[in-house]
């Protein structure tokens, strides 16, 4: 199966949700079932990236990492862990955007 990665770095294909209850963000237009937990409509990374800047994924964005990579910490991890899997997307979407030029 081929990698499908999320507009904020996530891989959406390694998610036990997907191909199940969601295709991606990118096929859901950013939302995805966890919204009703965080109390947004749409997806803050998407609405950003996609729907206002127009921008296929965030490593196209001259301001990666921007605050939402900082604030969206899962409380499961440690600040240690929080920082790797920031600086492990930032460098996957930044590879995407040069591999599209």
């Amino acid at each position: 199966m081929e990698k499908v990665v999320g507009v904020c770095g996530c891989i959406c294909s390694d998610c036990r949700i997907y191909g199940k209850d969601c295709k991606g963000c990118h096929a859901i237009a950013g939302k995805p079932c966890w919204l009703h937990e965080v109390g947004l409509d749409v997806c803050d990374f998407y609405e950003c990236c996609v729907i206002d800047k127009g921008l296929k994924h965030c490593g196209e964005c001259i301001e990666i990492p921007c605050d939402r990579f900082w604030k969206n910490k899962n409380p499961a991890w440690t600040e240690e862990q929080h920082k790797r899997i920031v600086e492990e997307r930032v460098i996957l979407l930044k590879g995407l955007a040069q591999n599209e030029n």
